[in-house]
């Protein structure tokens, strides 16, 4: 006893509680922010490359004219300057020749010229021609189809003439733009970003619509299998992101790559990726939101209802008005999951369109532009440009968003005693129950899990069951050391943003939370490769782990956070009056209010660390997680072996998310 007063009194000085807190700062800006906004410091380092790429328009498609020749000689062309990528383009050089005697060679390519100085050829067509002392005129043209090409920006065109028997004699070249549609590179992140916020937008407040009943239910109502619906409600978190996209799109949309697998209801990417977002986002404002109802006391709402209040109106006026800072919480990690979302997105943009390359699909949005520039190589300017667009534009939005909501009063002061006791009782909160759980399955759970239907209508192949164990285990190792550090920091650091007094260092933190979140998990692996590379670090498994300490360092501090915005700090107060020491007013006083944030905070964070996709395959190319391993077998159409491996993926989550939950329970009593 003597020692553990003596560790008891160690912990409980300021100056410890100083140090410590000071541990936990320095660990979020040098681990966490530092690194995830590196990409930022090429606007200072790459400034000229984005300027030139991004704001230097190319030259109107209008043609060309040139001319080379040498004595006796004279041959001029004019060609198109831009391609249109995502069109059959014809694409020409218009050869006009006088005083040439042959036979010649004239050749015309269209080339990137590599970092290693070599050349990766576009297209190539080479004609031979003799001529007497009067012009002449030939076409070389291209009727051809660009979607093979994953660069856009310019390249190289080039025309050679040489003698029948190969001499040189003269060549002409210039700068050809490759362009995905009618856009150039500004266009392309314009329109991606609107698109991107429109998305999120509409999917957070579907959320908000669809999760808050289905919230109120899982905290003020019992009813038989609850806790498994408790897990159900997670699930769609631990399915890999390409996977989930993959079986999202397989049952609304119109697939060309597997027609009538599905319902095949929508052709529209928009309306596709707002139902693959809410697929993503859902969880999370529910388990905001029970978090937040868990820590309101049941007291308030039964003294309303004793004095004659129907439940409608308790709610409204008295519940709803507790759990602001759940609602902001909520909010921000939908808005921001939807806004960093890249993988899904992708593989379900891909699944309408298999024909085109990740450039050229109808509709992008900033992560996925991210995605398809990192995979196509050669685009650090418009990566780092789009990246720090997102994360801007982003921090002001949800800074206004969050301010909005506190002080917006809600809900409005006037009551209607007649309406609100009809929709209280009878058939209305029936009606409303059976939605939640129709939108909850509808939309969250068939579409999650119809990837499992290829385990009954495809074609059985072997599965490298080595391969997938070693994975399992290695994601596993990851999602459990990352929610282990997210626990030792992470819930400090809320309770410094909450209670701390240095209330300007408190709301900078609070703000610089919620950046991991809102940037592309793409972007955010290459930020923290180009951080961890720049000092000569390239462990997989530390990458890994950076990564994902990263996009889930956030889940736990907001859950933190929100609940003790709602916990009056007067308890604690009077605890320290009283004379107990910090721990003890933590463990008796604080945690046992914030225990179920906790817990919802560790679960999304172990779950979303399992089904990452994007930030892993950016940090480490070839990580040896789950995700990695069955987005491989998705794109090389394995498609029977990737739903056997999601299924068993599915099954041990559930299990280790049940282990977990009786495990705190049994902590608890």
């Amino acid at each position: 006893m003597t020692l553990v007063k003596k560790i008891s009194d160690i912990i409980s000085k300021k100056s410890t509680i100083k140090a410590w807190y000071g541990l936990v700062i320095f660990f979020f800006i040098c681990v966490i922010i530092v690194p995830t906004l590196f990409v930022l410091s090429y606007a200072v380092t790459g400034w000229n490359d984005i300027e030139g790429t991004i704001f230097t328009d190319p030259a109107d498609p209008a043609q060309l004219n040139a001319s080379f020749g040498m004595a006796g000689t004279n041959v001029s062309f004019h060609s198109w300057d831009i391609i249109d990528i995502t069109q059959t383009t014809v694409l020409e050089a218009n050869v006009l020749y006088t005083d040439l005697s042959g036979p010649y060679l004239l050749t015309f390519q269209v080339y990137e010229m590599n970092d290693d100085g070599t050349e990766k050829i576009y297209y190539e067509q080479s004609q031979g021609f003799t001529n007497g002392s009067d012009p002449g005129s030939f076409i070389i043209f291209s009727n051809d189809t660009y979607n093979s090409i994953t660069h856009v920006g310019p390249v190289t065109q080039n025309i050679t003439l040489a003698t029948a028997t190969g001499e040189y004699l003269d060549s002409w070249e210039a700068d050809l733009y490759l362009r995905a549609g009618d856009r150039r590179p500004m266009d392309l992140i314009w329109d991606a970003m609107k698109i991107s916020f429109v998305i999120a937008t509409i999917v957070t407040i579907v959320d908000f619509i669809a999760g808050l009943p289905m919230a109120w239910l899982m905290v003020r109502k019992e009813f038989r299998g609850k806790k498994y619906l408790d897990i159900l409600i997670d699930m769609p978190l631990a399915i890999p992101t390409a996977a989930l996209g993959f079986s999202t799109a397989l049952f609304w949309a119109v697939t060309p790559a597997i027609p009538g697998s599905g319902l095949g209801w929508t052709s529209s990417p928009f309306l596709l990726i707002i139902l693959l977002h809410i697929v993503f986002s859902y969880p999370y404002m529910v388990r905001s939101l029970t978090a937040i109802l868990h820590e309101i006391d049941i007291n308030y709402e039964t003294a309303a209802q004793t004095l004659g209040a129907p439940p409608l109106t308790v709610a409204r006026t008295i519940t709803l008005p507790l759990f602001r800072a759940g609602l902001v919480t909520g909010i921000i990690l939908c808005f921001a999951r939807s806004l960093s979302e890249t993988g899904g997105t992708m593989a379900a943009l891909a699944m309408l369109t298999p024909w085109l390359s990740e450039l050229a699909v109808p509709m992008q949005t900033g992560p996925t532009l991210i995605g398809a520039w990192k995979h196509a190589g050669g685009f650090e300017p418009q990566l780092a440009f789009t990246a720090m667009l997102l994360v801007m534009v982003s921090l002001v939005l949800l800074v206004i968003v969050k301010i909005v909501i506190m002080k917006f009063k809600l809900p409005l002061r006037k009551v209607m005693p007649g309406p609100e006791r009809l929709l209280s009782k009878g058939l209305f909160p029936k009606m409303k129950d059976l939605l939640a759980f129709v939108f909850m399955f509808v939309i969250l759970i068939i579409p999650s899990f119809f990837i499992v239907s290829f385990l009954f209508t495809g074609t059985p192949t072997p599965v490298d069951w080595g391969s997938f164990w070693s994975a399992m285990g290695f994601s596993f190792l990851v999602a459990g050391v990352i929610t282990v550090i997210n626990i030792l920091f992470g819930v400090p650091l809320a309770i410094y943003i909450v209670r701390g007094t240095n209330k300007t260092m408190s709301n900078i933190l609070d703000v610089l939370v919620n950046v991991p979140l809102i940037v592309p998990t793409s972007a955010l692996g290459v930020s923290l490769g180009m951080f961890w590379g720049s000092m000569n670090i390239n462990v997989a498994i530390f990458l890994v782990i950076s990564a994902h300490l990263a996009f889930t360092f956030p889940l736990i501090v907001r859950n933190v956070a929100g609940a003790l915005e709602e916990l009056d700090p007067t308890y604690e107060e009077t605890a320290r009056t009283l004379g107990a020491r910090p721990m003890f007013v933590f463990k008796k006083v604080m945690y046992p209010s914030i225990k179920f944030s906790i817990l919802a905070g560790a679960i999304m964070a172990f779950t979303r660390s399992l089904g990452e996709t994007g930030a892993t395959l950016s940090v480490v190319q070839n990580a040896n997680t789950v995700p990695v391993y069955i987005v491989g077998l998705v794109k090389s159409a394995s498609y029977y072996p990737a739903a056997l491996a999601c299924v068993v993926l599915i099954v041990i989550t559930f299990i280790t998310m049940m282990i977990m939950r009786y495990i705190t329970k049994k902590a608890e009593r």
